[in-house]
């Protein structure tokens, strides 16, 4: 209030005033003085503020030792007994002789009487010294440039930019300064004294303190969702992939894949031991794929072995979706051939070793055509159209070989990043071997090529580990801190202007491609409310009351809270116990992936016994330990009710005030929080919570202590801290205590009240 004082005053005798020049006319520091203006400049239009970046100098280190000890040349002097040193001793025991030695020579502070150096006046002005104290003080203004010049060329200062504020009387200027208050208490209310207080404005337009997130989809889910719409895009219809487990005929066999085959070792294959053997194949069309391995046909003359039914009956996790294709082919051909284009993208498993580019489990991405004629050219042009709809466009074909296509093609596209031609997907068309024992026309040939999906993914997130991507090293920031990855489909049709970004056209497409998607989705959810009876146009109460309402609340009942684990939040353990007096309740705990491990003690958080099953509650409270970061609002807890609910509720303090609520509406016979019958209790309640959150949560170790005294002192007349009896002010401030470590060396009521508190019946577990 003083330095604020002092600058409406100088603003009053002199108008408009810099904050440098502030900080130097009333030797305090420029920051205090910056301080001073923004408090000033929140009271209204008091002040006017304008800022501003000025060039100015400081000190250099060796400057402010110079500043505070003299110039080398006047130590130097300083050093000498009248006598004089002989110039090998000041060489060998004074730093920077030869420069200070120099410089007191030139000023004819010295003289040279043979091998001796002696003084030649008896003192000196050190002018250098005087410059640097001018400058480190900010008065750079009394020291000519030239010499600023000089000193700037020795090391001694720097030129700094400097932000300052140029102030002016504002509006509403006087120099009769009054503290705003920032709340309204119940003191304030109770003596009248809010009649003759003034008050900050509240920001209506202010963001809360915590973020609301939304849900994200994990990158694979986002692209395989790209990729799926791309295909429907084509007219392509999606293949069932549900069965992970397939017989080793429709993995292998059915795709005129040998027996012999490497492939089919244990070591690339996991084999399935329960059970080990399929139920049975169609025996018409077994006969048929055994007489074209074992002899052969259709122009082939097969692989001239004993085919083994044993073999082709165990089961296994399946190598790779053509498994399906196969099926889905046979299908066809039993149902009366016609021209089809399907897809599919699901799991495969192989047994592979883990490293950087290689999963036992990942996805395969599966394109199938069959048609009257195909060729190898109706193939190529399916792969380019099906590539520059993902925004690949520069492709390369390697003849290769598979056992069940011929001829074969591996595809290769160019990276940029690497510049090198990689590998992205393998293609061909299915033997005849494969396709005329299914019954396949002999005039239809069958197009088709596949990928996986994890490897666009790591070139489209910057990936270079495939384990990053799924499995235990899976970070939740990899969701949270990368965008949506999303398929350029305009790439090709839409040459981007010069800049590198997408046209007017392009990114407009886009657009309605969205707003399409989302029109489809209303009417989706439209007709599932429909048939559940829910009306839209009322609250989302509604929708929540149908999927988990229960006998006795009528509303939605089914809470989660997100909390850290390094701030468990005790005090719902008490409402827990409240809620149970009168409610059925499931309790439960989970662990988010962002904590890597939590203690037996908080993964038994609700004690062994966890109340009744989901399906049985009245009220279901699910406890998920989560670390968001390490900021103060990172580690509150939130509250969600119901899966469909959108909105949070923050705080411990404000999660008591939700489930003391349920508590009352079950006419508990304890009053914890809202009394109706008496607004002072409620008062007194909320702010005693407002304070325990601003004081505990917010605040810094030295407001938290100075609070700790504070409830001393109240708890010296009362046995709780609200009233005569416990309400939900004393979970709270106890919760916050034990989660701070700070009631072991509590003063002495706090410590008695303590004991009280967990000697009530609702605090049993409590800790």
């Amino acid at each position: 209030m003083e330095v604020q004082r002092s600058i409406l005053l100088a603003l009053q005798e002199n108008g408009v005033l810099r904050s440098q020049e502030l900080a130097l006319a009333h030797n305090h520091s420029h920051q205090k003085v910056v301080g001073a203006i923004k408090s000033l400049q929140s009271l209204g239009n008091v002040i006017d503020v304008k800022q501003m970046v000025l060039k100015t100098w400081e000190c250099t280190d060796e400057g402010a030792s110079l500043a505070t000890n003299g110039s080398h040349e006047a130590q130097l002097f300083n050093s000498l007994p009248p006598e004089g040193r002989s110039l090998g001793d000041i060489k060998a025991s004074f730093p920077n002789s030869n420069f200070a030695l120099g410089a007191a020579m030139k000023n004819k502070w010295l003289r040279k009487e043979g091998e001796r150096v002696i003084p030649a006046v008896a003192s000196i002005d050190d002018v250098v010294q005087t410059h640097l104290k001018a400058i480190a003080s900010g008065a750079e203004n009394s020291v000519p440039d030239k010499i600023k010049a000089d000193y700037k060329k020795r090391k001694l200062i720097k030129e700094v930019d400097m932000t300052v504020f140029e102030v002016s009387k504002g509006s509403e200027f006087t120099t009769s300064v009054v503290k705003q208050e920032a709340e309204l208490t119940k003191e304030m209310i109770e003596s009248g004294q809010w009649k003759n207080k003034t008050f900050k404005p509240f920001n209506f337009k202010s963001k809360g303190r915590i973020e609301q997130r939304s849900g994200y989809l994990h990158p694979l889910m986002q692209l395989r969702s790209e990729f799926r719409q791309i295909f429907l895009e084509m007219g392509f219809s999606e293949m069932p992939t549900n069965n992970f487990v397939e017989s080793a005929f429709w993995n292998f066999d059915a795709l005129f894949q040998p027996q012999q085959h490497p492939a089919r070792d244990a070591h690339d294959t996991f084999y399935v031991a329960e059970p080990g053997k399929t139920s049975g194949v169609p025996e018409e069309y077994l006969q048929k794929v055994k007489k074209t391995h074992t002899s052969g046909g259709y122009g082939s003359v097969g692989y001239q072995y004993d085919w083994s039914r044993d073999e082709a009956y165990k089961n296994l996790l399946r190598t790779h979706t053509t498994a399906v294709s196969a099926r889905m082919l046979y299908k066809l051909a039993q149902e009366g051939f016609r021209p089809v284009k399907f897809f599919s993208i699901d799991k495969v498993f192989r047994n592979e070793t883990l490293d950087a580019t290689h999963l036992a489990e990942f996805n395969q991405i599966e394109g199938v055509v069959a048609d009257y004629n195909l060729s190898i050219k109706n193939l190529m042009g399916l792969i380019k159209g099906f590539f520059e709809k993902i925004g690949i466009t520069k492709l390369r074909f390697k003849p290769a070989y598979n056992p069940y296509t011929e001829p074969s093609m591996e595809i290769f596209s160019y990276h940029e990043g690497l510049k090198k031609w990689v590998e992205v997907g393998n293609s061909g068309m299915f033997r005849p071997e494969m396709l005329r024992p299914m019954g396949i026309p002999e005039n239809v040939t069958v197009a088709a090529w596949g990928l996986s999906l994890e490897r666009p993914a790591m070139i489209m997130y910057g990936i270079n580990n495939i384990r990053e991507l799924v499995g235990p090293r899976v970070k939740m920031e990899l969701i949270l801190d990368n965008p949506v990855c999303t398929i350029d489909k305009f790439r090709k049709r839409e040459e981007p202007d010069k800049s590198g970004a997408p046209t007017v056209q392009s990114l407009t497409k886009r657009q309605e491609l969205i707003l399409d998607r989302l029109l489809a989705l209303q009417a989706k959810v439209a007709n599932i409310a429909a048939k559940m009876g829910v009306n839209l146009e009322e609250s989302d109460t509604a929708v929540t009351t149908q999927l988990t309402g229960g006998p006795k609340l009528g509303v939605v009942h089914d809470v989660v809270i997100y909390a850290d684990p390094r701030r468990p939040p005790y005090s719902i353990r008490a409402l827990a116990n409240a809620l149970s007096t009168t409610y059925s309740i499931c309790l439960q705990v989970h662990c988010h992936s962002t904590v890597k491990e939590v203690s037996e003690k908080l993964q038994q958080f609700w004690g062994v016994k966890r109340g009744v099953e989901r399906t049985d509650s009245d009220v279901c409270l699910t406890l998920v330990w989560r670390q968001d970061g390490d900021s103060p609002t990172a580690l509150m807890p939130t509250l969600t009710v119901s899966p469909l609910a959108a909105n949070k509720i923050c705080g411990e303090h404000n999660i008591g005030r939700y489930l003391s609520r349920l508590v009352e509406a079950a006419a508990c016979p304890i009053n914890l929080y809202e009394c109706l019958s008496n607004s002072v209790f409620t008062a007194q309640v909320d702010e005693l919570l407002d304070k325990c959150h601003s004081k505990f949560t917010l605040g810094n170790n030295k407001e938290r202590a100075s609070y700790v005294n504070e409830l001393d002192a109240r708890l010296s007349k009362e046995s709780y801290l609200a009233t005569s009896n416990i309400t939900l002010a004393d979970f709270i401030v106890l919760s916050n205590l034990l989660q701070l470590r700070m009631l072991e060396s509590a003063p002495p009521n706090v410590q008695k009240w303590s004991k009280g508190c967990l000697a009530h019946q609702l605090c049993k577990n409590f800790i």
